[in-house]
């Protein structure tokens, strides 16, 4: 679980520890909860304890993206239904995530708001640590497997219930460009410190005016949105093109065909690139059929669909989506991955405790196996 450590020095001892863009040999040294060196200065102390580990050491990997997994859902708010969650997040190798929210009626939405900021605040190390909340919706256009009537324009108001109601823990907001009002709620959030996301939007009408009043990322590239066409590029060809942004990919092999992985990679590069699950309920869990918000849905041959056969969110976890980002694309070696799943999503969240293995940082660490398996790290003896 999470670490919280109160331990005196421990040296931990990895195969290569990676960081975005670097790669060495080396120990990590740690004392209450902090990193206090790194390669060989991590061996100028005697430590209290000595964790050796098989694997290249990552920092902690985060998931933008989780709408539920273990057989429940965000949407539940219950502390049992998080727990499940937070340790189903944990166990698939990343130690940090963001519950994400769908559509919903307003009221519904500021009730389940503050119930999930009552739970961060209560969280006691239960698996992956819950960062803030990500609302996905419902100032959307596009509604893939959101109920279409509970999409809105994002009012002033509105914004500022949600706001209010996340009681500093809103820390990522999907919304769609060219929604009324989109354009004064991406200054109005990003104000309050809100990351904001470009999705569920059907052309680029209004986007630079959104990434001018401070988005910075989109919400799963080429999915909800209006494909890129080599004479029409498209919302997603639009916010590929534009170096202001960073974009989420749900790397599955459904949601985006791994050929499209490799281009928009080569086309991002590591710093633009995020991965994300985008799981539901039912990741980690067999087929059948699990709630995603107020919709039933069905999981079937590793495919979640609603009643309409669209997709709806996926069941994958975190060490699915490295496996299959390792054998889609170019990448060889844990930077990338630490790149994409750890030290962008922390950049983007304004987490600079987060994301890098450096002095002065926060311990939290993922592995990556040799046959591209990740596992996140307990440190508690």
């Amino acid at each position: 679980m999470y670490s919280r450590m109160g331990m005196g020095l421990l040296l931990l001892r990895a195969n290569e520890v990676s960081g975005a863009g670097s790669w060495q040999a080396g120990p990590v040294l740690l004392e209450d909860n902090r990193i206090v060196a790194v390669g060989t200065q991590a061996l100028s102390t005697a430590p209290d304890r000595v964790l050796e580990v098989e694997g290249s050491l990552l920092p902690g990997l985060i998931d933008l993206q989780v709408n539920g997994a273990g057989g429940r859902g965000v949407e539940e708010c219950t502390t049992d239904a998080l727990n499940t969650v937070a340790r189903t997040v944990w166990s698939g190798g990343a130690v940090a995530f963001l519950p994400t929210l769908i559509s919903a009626p307003l009221d519904d939405l500021l009730g389940q708001t503050a119930a999930l900021a009552d739970w961060i605040e209560a969280w006691d190390g239960v698996g992956a640590r819950p960062l803030g909340i990500h609302l996905e919706g419902p100032f959307l256009e596009v509604p893939g497997a959101h109920p279409i009537d509970h999409l809105q324009d994002p009012e002033t108001e509105s914004v500022q219930a949600l706001i209010d109601a996340a009681r500093g823990h809103l820390r990522l907001l999907t919304l769609a460009p060219a929604r009324r009002g989109a354009i004064e709620a991406t200054a109005q959030l990003r104000a309050a410190g809100v990351c904001v996301s470009i999705g569920h939007a059907r052309d680029d009408a209004c986007l630079s005016e959104c990434v001018a009043a401070g988005a910075q990322m989109v919400t799963h590239l080429f999915n909800a949105m209006s494909p890129l066409h080599h004479r029409e590029p498209g919302i997603a060809g639009s916010c590929m093109a534009d170096p202001a942004l960073s974009c989420s990919l749900i790397v599955d092999g459904i949601h985006v065909h791994p050929t499209m992985v490799q281009n928009a990679f080569r086309c991002l590069g590591p710093e633009r690139m995020v991965l994300v699950t985008d799981c539901m309920a039912a990741a980690g869990m067999p087929d059948g059929v699990y709630s995603l918000g107020s919709s039933k849905v069905t999981l079937a041959d590793g495919q979640v669909r609603d009643s309409n056969g669209t997709l709806a969110g996926s069941a994958i976890l975190m060490t699915d989506a490295v496996q299959r980002f390792l054998e889609y694309t170019s990448a060889t070696d844990g930077t990338h991955v630490a790149q994409l799943a750890s030290t962008n999503p922390a950049q983007l969240l304004g987490l600079a405790d987060l994301g890098q293995i450096a002095q002065g940082t926060a311990p939290g660490f993922s592995l990556l196996t040799d046959d591209g398996h990740v596992q996140a790290l307990a440190l508690e003896e």
